[in-house]
């Protein structure tokens, strides 16, 4: 663990930064702070065979996340080479008029004079619900950061972004309750589709959180606004 941090500050030019010392309950993790004023941090943070690097304010992510790999005695010299440049891009000012998720979020709120019809308690009860009772349920969202509106359905559980994902970006959620399902019944016989209305079950789901939503009867899903 310390030879690994001894080879980020060898190997790393913090120009006027300052290499903060961090301690972890895990001792197998990596976590290595470079700080400016501004509360501009270069972050790298893992483990000796995998991790990421990235530049941070308040502590939100304002760059793409980076992934390195082997960082013990074989060191990724290419890693390492990208980590300073962006080190310099920090000193260089690049990153001064990077906005946080969380500004982006307030300036299209105020661009469109959106108020907030959800809170975090909210959608994760939902989440929770969703999860627990009716995961194969097709849903859709949309959030402020996406150009186009989806044309498909999908399950939570396919969604490989889902659960990382900040829901205060989400725009609006739908749930679809009429559905079809393909039952596969073997291979001489034609699978069988199957309808599925869970209508009932949902609205009481939302009802039961005091959760606002709309029924659109033509697409036969539920929305769920999280700004208005």
């Amino acid at each position: 663990m310390q030879s690994i941090h001894n080879i980020l500050c060898e190997k790393l030019n913090p120009r006027s930064g300052v290499i903060k010392i961090s301690s972890s309950k895990d001792d197998d993790r990596i976590y290595f702070d470079i700080s400016w004023e501004g509360d501009f941090h270069f972050i790298v943070t893992g483990w000796v065979h995998y991790g990421w690097y990235y530049v941070q304010r308040d502590k939100q992510c304002i760059s793409p996340s980076y992934v390195y790999k082997e960082l013990d005695n074989r060191v990724d010299n290419r890693a390492l080479s990208v980590m300073q440049h962006i080190i310099d891009e920090i000193e260089n000012g690049k990153y001064n008029n990077k906005k946080t998720e969380k500004e982006k979020i307030k300036q299209v709120l105020e661009e469109r004079n959106l108020t907030s019809f959800m809170n975090n308690t909210k959608w994760k009860e939902l989440i929770d619900s969703i999860m627990e009772n009716m995961r194969d349920i097709p849903i859709q969202y949309k959030t402020f950061f996406d150009e186009e509106e989806p044309s498909i359905y999908w399950t939570i559980d396919a969604d490989e972004h889902f659960f990382h994902m900040n829901m205060r970006i989400v725009e609006w959620f739908k749930i679809r309750s009429k559905f079809e399902k393909v039952l596969g019944q073997g291979r001489l016989i034609e699978p069988k589709t199957c309808v599925t209305d869970k209508k009932s079950e949902i609205e009481c789901m939302l009802n039961t959180f005091s959760i606002p939503y709309e029924y659109d009867d033509i697409e036969k899903c539920f929305i769920i606004f999280g700004y208005r």
